[in-house]
């Protein structure tokens, strides 16, 4: 089939391995970037850029580069999961920042076009939640607590749900649950709209 004949046929999805997929891998690799220079450089607050959602551009910057669809899926999880949060951040906080916006609007445009090209896979929700974990348990060892520093929520309980639990790991038992039931649910949703090809 050429190229012309191809480009008649409605939906079909671009191979993951052309270089113009791989050139999106740039996009997050910018947004990382921008963050890690905004964090370490200008607010002095280098501990910021270990939140799974800067994280997770990175990696979706390799899964494209190196068209690694399991990197891909693990890292649009969370772009997808960090989204509503960073929203109410920025509305309660009102620190809101074009490289904040571009990083996380972005990162999250760029992990559903990603999907789009690789497809997403079901069960896919249980290698990024390990990823969580383990990127959690990496900032607990990497800061120190402080109400600036709970970064991943590594310290203690989030905002408000401080006073409803007796000890960190009571609080870390039913975030990862309700973590584990989210990531589930996305799983169930990315394999409708974008099943594997």
């Amino acid at each position: 089939m050429s190229t012309s004949e191809a480009a008649l046929i409605p939906n079909q999805r671009p191979n993951e391995k052309t270089l113009r997929f791989r050139l999106l891998g740039i996009l997050p690799l910018l947004f990382f970037l921008a963050r890690v220079f905004e964090y370490v450089y200008r607010a002095k607050t280098p501990e910021q850029i270990l939140w799974s959602c800067h994280i997770s551009n990175l990696m979706l910057a390799v899964g494209i580069l190196l068209c690694n669809p399991w990197l891909i899926r693990i890292a649009a999880f969370w772009q997808i999961l960090g989204l509503p949060p960073w929203i109410i951040d920025m509305v309660v906080s009102k620190l809101v920042t074009p490289v904040s916006i571009f990083s996380h609007l972005g990162g999250v445009t760029v992990a559903l076009i990603a999907l789009w090209v690789v497809g997403a896979k079901r069960g896919s929700w249980l290698p990024s939640l390990l990823y969580f974990v383990i990127l959690q348990q990496i900032t607990r060892l990497l800061t120190v607590p402080g109400p600036y520093t709970n970064v991943n929520v590594a310290h203690f309980a989030y905002g408000g749900m401080k006073g409803w639990f007796g000890s960190y790991w009571t609080y870390w038992l039913a975030n990862t649950a309700a973590v584990l039931v989210t990531l589930w649910m996305i799983d169930s949703v990315l394999a409708k709209l974008f099943p594997p090809r």
